[in-house]
């Protein structure tokens, strides 16, 4: 049947509301034995929800028709297993089609059809079961679990897993959104949860990145006139990298949603002697080292070419919440992104996105990621032994309020920290805040200031304490000390100035 067929049909139905032997009538064309019929009917209720989907997708509903489109994908004829693909993905956005079920009997059909597809070379096959796939992973109700069996919820894995490798990018998209969407807790929690399912897909969908990224990298084009090209390629490899991060971030938000879960912890079918890596610990501890050896690399390189707000916003939400997932591994983590300048890139993708109010998402994200960041550097000091429950506690209240309010540049921060005027309660806030925020760096080799502007910078900021009578928190202070001396360590020039300050100071 062509387009205009399927239009003039779907006029004639719509006229026609009333007729409810319509979804009968096409429902005896799917159950015929005739491929063209089956076919014609799939198409003919596609043009009918396209049309008018809320109007007509309850009655197509109400008359089973999405059972026995789910038994079409086991057809062995591309056209209906498509035709039966796209009719379903349209169906799916009727939230009457999850209370009646429909899914939890359909997934099998959905998984297997899918398997079966990509052993074909059919990409728009391959496309339109992953979109389907993705749309029930999404849309399934918490409350009624989609996978019965750990050997259904294994099996659809290992089919996200072959997809999200296939060297063909739009089908690797279509995969990377269903994996998101698949690494859901109600969807992970049938017993046992199987974490080496889980890796090996993680690991899949990671390395296709990375893959993806190297072939950009490898195939830059030369002379102005490809620049066009460049361009598209840059934006391309984001798209696929945000969708990437996404799906890690899934993972991440599952592992942390599985620690208040004492029956997750660990396959309890695994026999004693057995190696423990089907566990949470093994999971959580493979998430930081994957973040770290692919992740962190591959957000990097694309950040010498261009910065995207939600990419980073996603990325920094990353590192946030490994913090959680591997709290023993926490201060050494955040020693890591200290001495490779995460402090000071948080810092200016503040300045560059959030000075103006805007993407108030990223500047939360940011303040959360320096706030823990910062009380695990603080906790596991360097040069100096650790602060007192007192004090750190005043320093996390001061970070908790003073880091969403710093979206400045790095010369608009020591002119800040340098002003001698009178300063009320949430400026100062800051003011310490920016100090342990260079300290922190200062102390973990990230100096992206020069030393004599902030030491000038520190010396006005005690000065000022002084003008107005006022006590820092002990850790501030200590970090003040800490940059004075660190800064006259490096410009022997400033060894006179510090002596005269602490004099004044005392």
């Amino acid at each position: 049947m062509n387009q205009d067929g399927l239009e003039e049909s779907a006029k004639n139905i719509e006229g026609s509301s009333g007729n409810t032997s319509l979804p009968l009538v096409l429902k005896k064309l799917l159950l015929s034995r005739d491929e063209t019929l089956q076919v014609a009917s799939a198409h003919c209720i596609t043009a009918v929800l396209v049309h008018s989907p809320a109007k007509h997708a309850p009655a197509f509903i109400h008359a089973d028709i999405p059972e026995f489109l789910f038994e079409h994908l086991s057809s062995s004829s591309e056209v209906l297993v498509w035709s039966s693909c796209n009719c379903l993905t349209l169906l799916v956005e009727e939230p009457l089609f999850f209370s009646k079920c429909h899914t939890v009997y359909g997934i099998e059909a959905v998984v297997r059809s899918l398997q079966g597809s990509l052993k074909m070379n059919n990409i728009e096959l391959h496309k339109q079961g992953l979109l389907l796939f993705a749309e029930i992973l999404t849309r399934q109700p918490e409350e009624i679990k989609l996978f019965t069996s750990s050997a259904m919820c294994r099996d659809a894995g290992r089919a996200l897993q072959e997809a999200v490798s296939s060297p063909v990018l739009e089908v690797a998209a279509e995969a990377l959104k269903a994996t998101s969407a698949f690494l859901r807790k109600d969807h992970q929690s049938t017993p046992p949860v199987q974490y080496g399912e889980l890796r090996a897909l993680l690991e899949a969908m990671l390395n296709r990145c990375a893959e993806f990224s190297q072939t950009l990298l490898s195939r830059r084009p030369l002379g102005h006139a490809s620049s066009r090209d460049s361009e598209k390629a840059i934006l391309q490899r984001g798209k696929f990298l945000l969708s990437t991060l996404e799906g890690f971030r899934s993972a991440c938000r599952l592992a942390i949603e599985f620690q208040s879960e004492p029956s997750a912890q660990e396959n309890p079918f695994t026999a004693p002697s057995a190696k423990k890596e089907d566990t949470l610990e093994a999971f959580s501890e493979f998430l930081l080292s994957a973040c770290d050896s692919l992740c962190i690399p591959m957000v990097m390189r694309h950040l010498e070419q261009t910065t995207h707000p939600a990419l980073m916003e996603v990325f920094l939400s990353i590192l946030h919440n490994l913090f959680v997932i591997v709290p023993h591994m926490k201060e050494k983590f955040s020693k890591k992104l200290a001495s490779s300048s995460f402090i000071r890139l948080t810092l200016e993708l503040k300045a560059r996105f959030c000075s103006d109010l805007s993407h108030s998402a990223l500047n939360q994200v940011c303040s959360n990621f320096l706030y823990y960041m910062c009380l695990n550097l603080l906790s596991a000091p360097e040069k100096t032994g650790p602060p007192s429950k007192e004090e750190l506690s005043a320093v996390s209240e001061l970070l908790q309020h003073g880091l969403p309010q710093i979206s400045s540049r790095s010369p608009e921060s020591l002119a800040f920290l340098s002003d001698r005027q009178y300063m009320e309660g949430a400026a100062r806030q800051r003011q310490y805040c920016i100090l342990l925020l260079f300290y922190l760096a200062y102390i973990h080799e990230d100096r992206f200031v020069s030393e004599a502007e902030l030491f000038e910078a520190v010396q006005s900021f005690l000065l000022s304490l002084q003008d107005q009578g006022e006590r820092p928190p002990l850790v501030v202070f200590k970090a003040s000390i800490y940059l004075l001396a660190i800064c006259q360590d490096k410009d022997n020039t400033l060894r006179e100035q510090l002596h005269c300050s602490l004099i004044s100071i005392s």
